[in-house]
């Protein structure tokens, strides 16, 4: 089928919603998955949303009819006036309301056709409603039919909808034809009523491709039409393993509906057929249908079929395709247009054709990451908008000056994409990803010792000022000539460290978490199955081992490493990532980092004072006290240091780490009565030299002494 440009339905109609976007959970907004999981990002193919796929299986309708749905307690959202119009017809509407709920349906029939009756200015608001009840109360299925396409008539006409009865009234006549067994009739009323927004269509489309696929006679029946083979291969694209909690021997009863819909000829949906299959493992069935439609999801099957032989090059180029097409398709379609009105509340951002094409982007963000080519793969990262996965490139990988060059070159695209969502959360108040790489920069640069670049980057944010202290507290320490000073400024610059060091010092992505405030640790939900390097070793799967007997056990539920699940033949972490990695490690491997490094400048200060000062052992007691949740050895070491070379602190000993007092530089000062300290004497070159001379007379002394004996004693023998 020849490629539809973005003007028709086909390509409005490829909306997507992925299934490797991580669920929401209470507490952070767990990153995604394009970095940590590789092989399982370039293995997974986006299942799309029934919800969303439905609303376009036909042409958007031309009738501006309204849909009113949705719960409000237990009534329907409906206008506080929906019920008030003319005398004469709300009375008669009413006492046929009446008799309907009495079940007397004759003589309710009767007062509203008395309505339809009125001349036309005195029934404009429960025209529609009268019309709807024929139609809810008819005789038979053509009275039916009549009457709700009678609805839609007063309705076009101009007569009031306060209750959106002209598209349930598709819903409601769909009914009556599924009753009848007319279930190509009913598809095609379910489309346009969820084709105008109606929640209520698109749920109901759900039911009947279930029921259809459950029931073999109806579906062959069924598959004769065109939009009823659309509506099948979206439900097995996009629900196809939701029963798989009922298949028997690995073989969901998606693969049934597999087989059935490969057999129609000329079939219309055959790339949803073609993903369907590859998320299915049937591999064979995807490449007989994948390129048998131009559409952006053939595109990608093809992608995903060329990376299963090892061809990254061409899955590279066909992945650029249809991302350049779900590009052009996006910009086709209006916001308002974009997803269903049901859904327009969602902070999912891949509810659209935008967020499809961002996916796709990041898949060419992993293979670019895959062949080391750091600046593409962060420009394919900017595009997918994943900014956990931006955050791990500008951290880890990117060098600082390459950071400061990509912030310079995408400004604009930084400044005003990638809106951040009601559950994304950071550091401070940025409000674009730009303030947020920026910062991220900033403390990177600040961590390395870069002062004026740290600052330069610093300035006009909520931590500036901080900063500056910090920076200010280290320069004092390092121009001091004094011991005590220098101690002193640098016992300010841990502190500064301990309180502010997330703001200041803290990585965004691991071991920090800054994008969380600190937090959470997302380390732990993601280091068993990342392929990235700072969690583990790469991984080097391969789509064609068999599955293991782990794998294989049909008591576990849901059993997650399908084949197409286990990766590709080729490591996706390149070795001049893994050593950008190693070398942009911060200074400690712990959660809260800079905490270790706090705890690194008060020993720093300690060890310019003398050690039976109180000074000595304040810093030591704050050292321990800052890392003694995150380096628990070393804290103890710090402890034990204390007792066997500190003096007794005016604290309660079991209080060391915890509860530490100000330590008292002044008194230090007086103790060492020098402006360093003093060594000890026999590290004095003087004193060392007085040493050895007065050792060496000693030394001769006593050999004179002893020669002098030796000879007395000798001379005494031989006079005897």
């Amino acid at each position: 089928m020849p490629f539809r440009s973005a003007c028709v339905l086909a390509l409005p109609a490829v909306v997507l919603v992925l299934g490797s976007r991580p669920t929401q959970a209470c507490g952070p907004g767990f990153p995604h998955e394009l970095f940590v999981d590789r092989s399982g990002t370039l293995a997974d193919l986006p299942d799309g949303t029934f919800m969303v796929e439905v609303t376009h299986l036909v042409a958007r309708p031309a009738d501006a009819f309204g849909v009113v749905e949705g719960g409000c307690g237990e009534r329907r959202c409906e206008p506080a006036d929906a019920r008030k119009g003319g005398a004469r017809e709300t009375a008669l509407y009413q006492a046929g309301a009446k008799l309907f709920e009495a079940g007397e349906w004759p003589q309710a029939r009767a007062r509203f056709l008395e309505v339809l009756a009125l001349p036309d200015g005195e029934r404009r608001r429960f025209s529609s409603f009268a019309a709807f009840m024929l139609g809810r109360t008819a005789r038979d299925r053509a009275d039916a039919q009549h009457w709700y396409a009678e609805t839609r008539a007063i309705v076009r006409a101009g007569c009031d909808d306060p209750l959106g009865l002209a598209v349930a009234s598709y819903g409601y006549e769909a009914r009556v034809l599924v009753r009848a067994g007319d279930d190509k009739g009913a598809i095609r009323l379910y489309a346009i009523q969820a084709a105008h927004g109606s929640e209520s269509g698109a749920v109901s489309l759900l039911f009947l491709a279930r029921s259809l696929a459950a029931d073999d006679t109806r579906l062959r029946r069924a598959l004769g039409e065109r939009l009823a083979q659309r509506l099948l291969v979206t439900y097995a694209w996009t629900r196809g393993q939701e029963n798989w909690y009922d298949a028997v021997d690995r073989q969901p009863p998606t693969n049934r509906l597999l087989d059935r819909l490969a057999a129609v000829p000329n079939l219309d949906g055959a790339d949803r057929l073609a993903a369907a299959a590859w998320r299915m493992g049937r591999f064979e069935l995807a490449a007989r249908f994948a390129g048998k439609e131009d559409t952006p999801l053939g595109l990608w099957v093809q992608a995903k079929l060329a990376l299963r032989r090892g061809d990254r090059r061409t899955a590279e180029r066909l992945l650029e395709r249809a991302a350049a097409e779900l590009a052009r398709a996006a910009a086709a379609v209006p916001k308002s247009q974009a997803r269903p009105r049901y859904l327009q509340y969602s902070d999912d951002p891949w509810f659209d054709l935008e967020g499809l094409r961002r996916r796709a982007s990041g898949d060419l963000a992993v293979l670019g990451l895959a062949r080391a080519d750091f600046p593409a793969a962060a420009r394919q990262t900017l595009a997918s908008c994943s900014y956990p996965d931006m955050a791990y490139l500008a951290e880890r990988v990117l060098s600082a000056d390459e950071l400061t060059q990509f912030l310079a070159a995408h400004k604009a695209e930084l400044g005003n994409a990638c809106v951040p969502g009601p559950n994304d959360w950071y550091v401070g108040d940025p409000k674009s990803w730009e303030s947020r790489l920026r910062a991220l920069l900033a403390r990177r640069r600040l961590r390395s010792g870069e002062a004026r670049a740290a600052m330069a980057l610093f300035d006009g944010t909520a931590y500036a000022d901080v900063a500056r202290q910090y920076l200010a507290a280290l320069a004092r320490a390092h121009a001091s000539q004094s011991a005590v000073d220098e101690s002193e400024a640098l016992f300010t610059a841990a502190q500064l460290a301990r309180r502010h060091g997330l703001e200041i010092l803290g990585t965004e992505v691991a071991p920090d978490w800054a994008l969380e405030l600190g937090q959470f640790d997302l380390s732990v939900l993601v280091k068993e199955r990342s392929d990235r390097p700072e969690f583990g070793t790469p991984r080097i799967p391969n789509l064609t081992e068999p599955l293991t007997d782990e794998e294989q056990d049909s008591s576990k539920p849901w059993p997650e490493p399908l084949p197409f699940w286990r990766g590709f033949r080729a490591s996706l972490v390149s070795a001049a990532e893994a050593a950008r990695v190693a070398a942009s490690a911060p200074p400690h491997p712990e959660r809260f980092h800079y905490r270790g490094t706090a705890a690194d400048l008060a020993l720093a200060a300690s060890d310019l004072l003398p050690r039976r000062s109180q000074a000595w052992a304040a810093l030591l007691c704050h050292a321990a006290k800052y890392i003694a949740s995150t380096e628990v050895k070393r804290s103890q070491a710090l402890w034990y240091r204390y007792t066997r070379f500190g003096a007794a602190m005016a604290v309660d000993t079991f209080a060391f780490g915890k509860t530490c007092p100000e330590p008292q530089f002044a008194r230090a000062a007086i103790a060492a009565d020098v402006s360093k300290p003093t060594p000890p004497f026999w590290r004095h070159w003087r004193r060392r030299t007085r040493l050895g001379v007065l050792a060496g007379a000693a030394l001769m002394s006593a050999l004179v002494v002893a020669v002098a004996v030796h000879r007395r004693r000798r001379r005494a023998r031989h006079e005897v």
